[in-house]
């Protein structure tokens, strides 16, 4: 169970400036676990996150998060680096949320698009049929 969410570091960079931007640009996301430390009866997770806008800028975010659990954590991480599987899923789902959220309002700051596909609207087509 996740007890807390904290996020200690935030790097953003625009490398170009705003009107000369792309009409496409790659956004790539990456999620590193940095680090699990134990303390008391939780596992403390120290995770970077980043998003790459292609040559436009980036957006770094270093936090952690404690999670409450069993020794396994700690253990499986010493191990082979890697959290145990149901616990990974639901620390990266948590820190990934947290993280697109910030980085769309650092990316508004810094005038570079946001790091999620905006929705797109279509009209509808008047469907004509026998009643």
């Amino acid at each position: 169970m996740i007890k807390d969410l904290e996020i200690t570091t935030i790097e953003g960079r625009r490398f170009a400036p705003v009107d000369n931007r792309p009409q496409e640009v790659r956004i790539d996301q990456n999620l590193t676990i940095v680090d699990v430390r134990r303390e008391n009866d939780s596992s403390r997770i120290i995770y970077k996150f980043t998003s790459s806008f292609s040559t436009l800028g980036t957006i770094s975010l270093e936090g952690s998060l404690l999670y409450q659990g069993g020794e396994e954590i700690e253990v499986k991480w010493k191990k082979d680096k890697s959290l145990p599987e149901t616990v990974a899923n639901e620390v990266q789902t948590a820190i990934f949320s947290s993280s697109v959220i910030e980085s769309i309002l650092i990316a508004r700051d810094l005038r570079l698009p946001p790091p999620i596909p905006m929705p797109t609207l279509q009209k509808k087509k008047d469907i004509i049929g026998f009643g």
